[in-house]
């Protein structure tokens, strides 16, 4: 029983240890770092524009395209649940995502507070997504920081 216990934590541990990666790998513009976070099978969905991505090739094309244009980013994860069912899990977690642009005459910050939804999978390199659903709960300064 104890050693099972071990398994679920060391388990749970790599999966918030995953979504953490993909903060910081949307911070740093790693997206080779990205990409190997997702299954090949994978799709990514973004609420607030009803976007669904499937292919790490076409969820890293969509991120990286859209925080190229962007001075600075940081995403800021917590409240991490994490369900584990042998080698598949759900994940869900809160996020802070800041984003600077500098040189906008409407400000130069926009920051958006949601929720991520995952279903990993344990592959020979680790937990992995094969689904990331994002929902934006609220936000507040210039959008245009991310839309233009």
């Amino acid at each position: 029983m104890l050693q099972e216990l071990d398994s679920e934590l060391t388990d749970r541990a790599a999966i918030v240890a995953a979504a953490v990666a993909y903060a910081t790998a949307l911070d740093t513009r790693d997206w080779e770092t990205l990409r190997a976070l997702f299954t090949d099978d994978a799709c990514w969905e973004y609420s607030g524009s009803g976007e669904r991505l499937c292919g790490p090739d076409a969820i890293v094309a969509r991120i990286s395209t859209g925080l190229e244009r962007i001075d600075a980013t940081q995403h800021l994860n917590g409240n991490h649940v994490a369900a584990v069912h042998g080698d598949e899990a759900e994940h869900t977690c809160y996020y802070h995502a800041q984003h600077v642009r500098h040189g906008l005459p409407d400000g130069e910050k926009f920051l958006g507070g949601g929720r991520y939804d995952d279903r990993l999978r344990r592959t020979p390199d680790g937990w992995r997504f094969t689904h990331r659903r994002i929902t934006n709960i609220w936000s507040e300064g210039n959008p245009a920081v991310v839309t233009s």
